[in-house]
């Protein structure tokens, strides 16, 4: 949060009435149980004048929350110097107003001597510097409260912050993949036209349409169910079905009641690219690219494998697909979600995620 943010970040109109009242309700309470024991049955002439002299003292000290307000913006010590000094014409005021309120309030044998000599003056101050820390243990609160109310505040402008940058850096790796993949379909679509399979083009076209229209629509840092990521790549591999025809298989099984869970949009894309580009695009024989989501445990495990001859991404490729996959994964689900990835036994290649099942969300 910024410095100036952080400043205005003061407690509430509520907060402080409320400590205020609080403050001097203990106040009243406490003093009028002492003057019951000091007092006797000359008690009952006093509650009148307390319950005044603590409504004075109310509104004396919302005088000075008003005062310590103008300060937040301050750095802290100012703050507490102005809280300490603006105490001292306060506690006066309070003395002031509780001499003027008690002072027929007859003591006993000497103590009354004692008091009568003493001049209105000599009472006021006495009494202020009684009352000050009184006054200024309130002001303590006041900054302590306020301050605390600073740190949520600074709390919540990181957490906002950091969900701001995570949004960023979704939107940034969502919008990898899009560039990636058209090049890649457009390439796909040239080739077609150019070996005049130009039925065939225009079908991949139009494949190619409702697969923009179904996944890249979507806002990139949203989850969608599984159900839906699976049928987005049942789509694409249609679309590469028109491509190789005669080398791409494929066998997509979702476990029961998986169908509803959460995902990162587009977050098999990549691996099922992958898939084509290494493992069906380089052979000359039927590949079967295999997508598959199973429950375990409290997780759920999703696999994406080929039996191409390609063990693993060619010399032309970057790792830009695996990489953004597991970014996105630790972004979403920090370290409760894994990725790993390697040959498969047999031939082929095989990356396997797991991560939480999230039912809500998407």
């Amino acid at each position: 949060m910024s410095e100036t943010r952080a400043a205005r970040a003061g407690i509430s109109f509520r907060t402080a009435a409320l400590s205020v009242l609080l403050f001097w309700t203990g106040y009243y309470i406490v003093t009028s149980a002492r003057s019951a024991v000091s007092l006797g049955d000359r008690v009952w002439g006093t509650f009148d004048n307390r319950a005044l002299v603590t409504l004075c003292g109310m509104a004396f000290t919302w005088l000075l929350y008003l005062f310590l307000r103008a300060f937040d913006r301050r750095p802290l010590g100012q703050r507490i110097a102005a809280a300490f000094l603006a105490s001292v014409p306060v506690a006066i005021a309070y003395a002031s107003v509780n001499y003027v309120a008690f002072r027929d309030v007859q003591v006993r044998g000497a103590e009354l001597v004692k008091e009568r000599e003493k001049s209105a003056a000599q009472h006021i101050l006495y009494a202020a510097l009684e009352w000050y820390f009184f006054i200024a243990a309130w002001a303590a609160l006041y900054l302590a409260l306020s301050y605390a109310a600073a740190v949520r505040e600074s709390e919540r402008e990181a957490a906002r912050l950091r969900a701001a940058t995570q949004e960023a850096e979704l939107r940034a790796l969502r919008y990898q993949v899009n560039p990636h993949f058209l090049f890649n379909a457009l390439n796909s679509v040239s080739s077609l036209v150019m070996a005049g399979r130009n039925a065939q083009a225009e079908t991949m076209l139009l494949n190619l349409s409702r697969f923009f229209r179904t996944g890249l629509a979507t806002d990139p840092t949203e989850d969608v169910p599984l159900a839906d990521e699976v049928a987005l790549q049942r789509l694409y591999l249609e679309v590469e079905a028109v491509r190789f025809p005669d080398r791409l298989r494929t066998e997509i099984t979702v476990e029961s009641g998986l169908e509803d869970v959460c995902v990162p949009g587009m977050i098999l894309q990549p691996l099922v690219e992958n898939a084509i580009k290494y493992g069906v695009s380089p052979s000359r024989r039927l590949v079967t690219v295999r997508v598959s989501a199973r429950r375990q445990d409290d997780r759920v495990r999703i696999e994406v494998s080929d039996d191409g001859e390609a063990a693993v991404p060619g010399p032309g490729g970057t790792g830009t697909g695996l990489r953004n996959v597991r970014e996105r994964l630790m972004l979403r689900f920090g370290d409760a979600a894994t990725l790993a990835s390697g040959p498969k036994e047999g031939g082929g290649f095989v990356v396997t995620i797991e991560a939480p099942i999230v039912r809500r969300g998407c």
